[in-house]
């Protein structure tokens, strides 16, 4: 059980870690998730689902169940992810000069080391249910 004075140290720093109180804080705080887009799904536009049925039909044909197709739909989803972030990953490393780099741009580049590792879970994940379903 928490004693009066933790309590009382507990709400004085909840107070001032709120977040940004300004109007200029605030909007610098709503934009963090929009630097490269990676937090936002694939957009669905006609090229992207083309090249989803493209990979997806590759992966296993015509004749399948629907559960084939929804893991061959996810697998397909995860590799667009992982060229999309080695493009942007590309991009940056052609705008950096290594010798005069910037700490802050360094750690975005390793930063895009977390959606590679999630979209290399994905794909792990639709390949093996893949493969579990594929009779043979």
């Amino acid at each position: 059980m928490a004693t009066e004075k933790q309590i009382a140290a507990n709400r004085a720093n909840a107070k001032r870690s709120t977040g940004p109180k300004t109007v200029s804080g605030k909007l610098v705080s709503s934009r963090n998730a929009y630097r490269h887009g990676l937090s936002c799904p694939l957009p669905l536009d006609p090229a992207v689902s083309e090249k989803l049925d493209a990979i997806a039909q590759a992966l296993i044909g015509e004749d399948t169940s629907e559960e084939q197709a929804t893991s061959a739909a996810e697998f397909a989803r995860a590799q667009l992810e992982l060229l999309r972030i080695r493009a942007i990953r590309a991009e940056m490393m052609r705008g950096i000069d290594l010798r005069l780099a910037k700490t802050q741009d360094l750690r975005r580049l390793v930063a895009l080391d977390r959606y590679e590792r999630f979209a290399h879970t994905r794909r792990r994940r639709a390949s093996h249910k893949l493969q579990g379903l594929t009779p043979g």
